[in-house]
């Protein structure tokens, strides 16, 4: 049996088994908890859920995160090898010099979004099955950030902890993840590599950043930008906005759909 609560009580809850010296493990993943009540060989005899903010609404779209995992694990147990990877690439960039002159002059500038950038470059790649993407591609407006987890689900980690008459032995790091880890780094990698791709292409005063799967760059570039991402294959949202200042560590601007003025922190090692 599993019951489910709000991650809000959680805390209390465990406190409340450490007290009355109650045999259990926990299992941390994310923003979930799993307490499971053991038996006295250690063998789970029920469980309780503990996920999400009382009040909070439930994000549309978690259903796809056990539907990838699910034709991930399938390509691993068919024994397709893993994709190479390099772990730690970043999806950011930040033209720092041309995004400063951009807030002099006050430009109107041009910001073009991938639709459902990842889980449309995991089906490129291979790691969904064309019927999960349709899927998915069917609901990615109500459904974007569950489309967003369900990939990011893929480089989770997760820990546990086994408490003995409510003494806590300590954090233990889980490796039942691990193997599809690579399948997350891959997708990364790939869009860091479309990244790069399309800043070459632009004139270097043309590009101001990329965050995530959305580029900012001069409307006189539009064009090749157009033609690139139409031979990749990616569908995209077009809008316009301009940098209002560029402080020491952050970029602000605004986006004119919404008129909502919005900010990123950067660093060194992603400017370009």
């Amino acid at each position: 049996m599993n019951e489910k609560s709000h991650i809000d009580e959680y805390t209390s809850y465990v406190r409340d088994l450490q007290y009355k010296e109650v045999n259990f493990k926990v299992v941390m993943s994310g923003m979930s908890r799993v307490v499971h009540f053991l038996d006295a060989y250690g063998k789970t005899t029920r469980k309780r859920t503990f996920f999400g903010l009382e009040g909070e609404k439930r994000m549309q779209g978690l259903e796809f995160i056990m539907m990838v995992r699910r034709e991930i694990r399938k390509l691993i147990d068919d024994g397709k090898e893993p994709p190479s990877y390099i772990e730690g690439t970043k999806v950011v960039a930040f033209n720092t010099e041309a995004l400063k002159e951009s807030s002099e002059t006050e430009e109107t500038l041009l910001e073009i979004d991938l639709n459902a950038c990842y889980w449309k470059t995991a089906f490129n790649l291979g790691f969904i099955t064309e019927e999960l993407y349709i899927k998915g591609w069917d609901k990615r407006k109500n459904s974007k950030l569950g489309l967003v987890a369900s990939i990011g689900s893929l480089n989770k980690k997760s820990f546990e902890e086994t408490f003995e008459f409510g003494k806590g032995k300590g954090l233990i790091k889980l490796k039942k993840d691990d193997d599809l880890r690579p399948y997350y780094w891959a997708i990364i990698n790939e869009v860091h590599r479309i990244m790069n791709e399309t800043i070459k292409l632009l004139p270097k005063d043309h590009f101001m950043m990329w965050l995530t799967d959305c580029v900012y760059f001069k409307k006189e570039s539009k064009q090749i930008i157009y033609d690139y991402f139409n031979l990749m294959g990616y569908e995209f949202k077009e809008n316009t906005c301009n940098i209002t200042k560029v402080q020491r560590n952050r970029v602000f601007w605004v986006n004119h759909k919404t008129g909502e003025e919005k900010y990123i922190f950067y660093s060194k090692n992603t400017t370009i």
